[in-house]
């Protein structure tokens, strides 16, 4: 009865370790560049598994930029309007 009990407790610290492991290879492959592609402002693709910098369409067509991507740029200093009491 012993040795059952010592193989079952061996078996199952070795489906521990094993699933561990495994985990720990799912996340070095699939999360960690995930989450280091997110923080550099790039696009995910998980399909293939790249790290993909956006470009924006008018850098495909040769067309100008359009103002509206200009002006979401803030300004330097923006002061409040003061009300009048």
């Amino acid at each position: 009865m012993f040795r059952l009990i010592n193989r079952t407790s061996i078996a199952f610290m070795g489906v521990f370790v094993a699933a561990c492991l495994v985990a720990f290879v799912y996340q070095f492959y699939f999360v960690w560049p995930q989450q280091e592609c997110d923080q550099r402002g790039a696009w995910w693709d998980s399909r293939d598994h790249q790290c993909l910098t956006p470009m924006p369409i008018w850098r495909v067509t040769g067309r100008m930029a359009p103002r509206t991507v200009i002006a979401l740029t803030p300004p330097a200093a923006v002061k409040p309007v003061a009300k009048k009491p």
